[in-house]
């Protein structure tokens, strides 16, 4: 999954600007925080970077401890969110169905987030996001819920899910989700899962005409070839260092080879827009560590080992200079909620 290769349709941002409203929260001051302009929200069809979205899910977070925001999101979904995949999805003869045409194109609606479904022996959708999206822990949420809404509302039926696994704890009461997803509900779980029964995921969609799949689908593959936004270099090595920091991209080598410049070009183009790759490693690795800092199953010297420092006493100085504190003081202040 590569992340820095696709933009946040705009209609994702919505969605999270919707539910930050729904909690109280000021859209213009948002916008404002994290350098985004009510021009940039106004093509339905357009993106915006990755980064931005996180910066925003963040913001709320921090506005907003102790609120279950993933489930208040869910608020606001319908299978009109999904863009051209509802016109997909809405004639699949049914719901595993959906969900299998769902995947082909799940980048059209996030390039952080990976979905997977294992048919056999029980249905089971797994969800996979990047480190930063993960550690956030309420867009994970909103996933799960997602197919709960949508399915519900292509079958007509009101089914519950067999169960839900999140890897990240509550940060509200817990027992909401149980009343919300319809099912039992674990946390600090090795994966994002959601398991449906079998009857479910055969059930037909309401309303599906399956022989116009053909032609749904070359426009899928339409709208995806104009889905990647520009992006200036310094944005596409930003995205890229997050994505590729965890898999030991800390070299300018590297990163230069990934995206198919020279080392020389690479420094050339960063230059002429004012910035260079040992600030953007260290504006990803400071991302970065923030995030990993939250999950509770992250011990520091791995997080230190995850980010490509050799010597635990090199990250040490690096995180005290990027928050003033040091990792386990600042941890102790900001670090893992733990599950009510």
């Amino acid at each position: 999954m590569d992340a820095s290769s696709r933009g946040v349709p705009v209609a994702a941002m919505h969605l999270v600007l919707q539910t930050a409203a729904g909690l109280g929260l000021a859209r213009a001051e948002l916008l404002e925080e994290i350098g985004i302009t009510e021009a940039e929200l106004a093509d339905r069809d357009g993106a915006v970077s990755t980064m931005q979205q996180l910066a925003l899910g963040r913001l709320i977070a921090t506005k907003r401890p102790g609120v279950n925001i993933g489930l208040a999101a869910l608020d606001y979904v319908n299978v009109s969110m999904l863009g051209v995949l509802r016109y997909v999805v809405g004639n699949c003869g049914t719901l595993g169905d959906a969900l299998d045409a769902f995947i082909r194109y799940q980048h059209l609606l996030s390039p952080a987030i990976q979905w997977t479904v294992e048919p056999e022996p029980e249905p089971r959708i797994t969800i996979v996001a990047v480190p930063p999206m993960q550690a956030l822990g309420f867009p994970l949420e909103t996933q799960v819920g997602l197919w709960l809404v949508i399915g519900r509302e292509l079958t007509g039926v009101d089914w519950n899910p067999k169960g839900v696994r999140l890897r990240h704890n509550a940060a509200g009461p817990p027992e909401e989700f149980a009343r919300r997803y319809g099912c039992p509900v674990e946390f600090g779980a090795p994966v994002n899962e959601l398991r449906l029964s079998a009857e479910d995921f055969a059930r037909p969609v309401v309303g599906a005409r399956p022989e116009l799949q053909p032609s749904l689908m070359e426009l899928a593959r339409s709208v995806q070839t104009r889905a990647q936004p520009p992006q200036d270099n310094a944005s596409r090595v930003r995205a890229l260092l997050l994505e590729q920091v965890p898999k030991g991209m800390t070299t300018k080598e590297k990163a230069a080879r990934h995206l198919g410049f020279s080392v020389r070009t690479l420094t050339r183009r960063l230059q002429d827009e004012g910035v260079s790759f040992r600030e953007l490693l260290e504006d990803a690795r400071e991302q970065l560590a923030l995030a990993w800092m939250t999950d509770p199953g992250a011990e520091i010297h791995e997080v230190a080992y995850l980010l490509g420092y050799s010597d635990p006493s090199t990250f040490h100085r690096s995180f005290r200079r990027w928050t003033g504190m040091t990792p386990t003081v600042w941890r102790r202040e900001h670090g893992p909620r733990v599950a009510r």
